[in-house]
């Protein structure tokens, strides 16, 4: 092969090898995975409300039972004293009551709240309950369409990996300073480095090019550049 007819089957294989990174890339299962991921996320920031509100009602309930079992000390406390016939003052005794009688009110409020709170709990806690199932169906869920993926994916990763290699073959072929000159226009001609003269246009950028200049190309070496879009072109010289 003839260098410009190894450009030309180059330019080939790269445009094959992108067309199968592009159909990897969109794979239903693929999009399906990055779908089911981003559901995914949204999910894990509400499960982890859902657990936030669960510690904060679990913190109030443990408050709430504490202050309800001091209060109940300092009620035991107070009934102590009045039962132990050591007060006979009435006024005092009065007063003991008193106290005694707002303790349980208080006492019966707390524990009121803390009733509320434990239905608030168990709420919530059902409420996590279903997030986690839905996280782990949607994980479950995910796990099925990576296999999926990696199935079909891996039928054309394998193909792309023959090939880069095919492609390899065709770039040692090449003269190191007309393969880098390859390379730098493909990464800069959106992936398309070369061209062939095919009347009078160039097959890379479909551009006319003027006769004279055509004539040129013709009558100089056999790879030229294209006047247009200055990409390597291959001079085929038609029957």
């Amino acid at each position: 092969m003839t260098d410009g007819e190894v450009l030309l089957a180059l330019t080939e294989q790269d445009l094959a090898i992108a067309r199968a990174e592009k159909a990897l890339d969109e794979l239903p299962e693929k999009l399906a995975v990055l779908q089911l991921r981003k559901r995914l996320r949204e999910i894990e920031v509400v499960r982890e409300r859902a657990a936030a509100y669960c510690r904060k009602t679990e913190a109030l309930i443990a408050r709430a039972n504490d202050e309800a079992t001091t209060l109940q000390n300092k009620i035991d406390v107070e009934q102590a004293k009045v039962l132990s016939g050591d007060i006979s003052n009435p006024k005092e005794l009065q007063n003991l009551t008193r106290e005694m009688d707002a303790l349980k009110r208080r006492k019966d409020a707390v524990e009121f709240e803390e009733l509320g709170l434990m239905e608030k709990s168990e709420s919530g806690s059902a409420q996590l309950a279903k997030v986690d199932a839905a996280l782990a169906e949607g994980v479950a869920k995910e796990q099925a369409l990576i296999a999926e993926f990696k199935s079909k994916g891996g039928e054309l990763q394998t193909e792309i990996g023959h090939m880069r290699e095919a492609r390899e073959r065709l770039a040692a072929q090449l003269a190191p300073a007309l393969g880098s000159q390859y390379e730098a226009l493909r990464g800069s001609k959106h992936g398309i480095a070369a061209g062939e003269l095919k009347g009078g246009l160039c097959s890379a950028c479909r551009t006319q090019i003027p006769s004279h200049e055509v004539q040129a190309i013709m009558a100089g070496p056999e790879i030229a550049e294209c006047p247009n879009c200055k990409r390597l072109l291959i001079v085929r010289v038609e029957a």
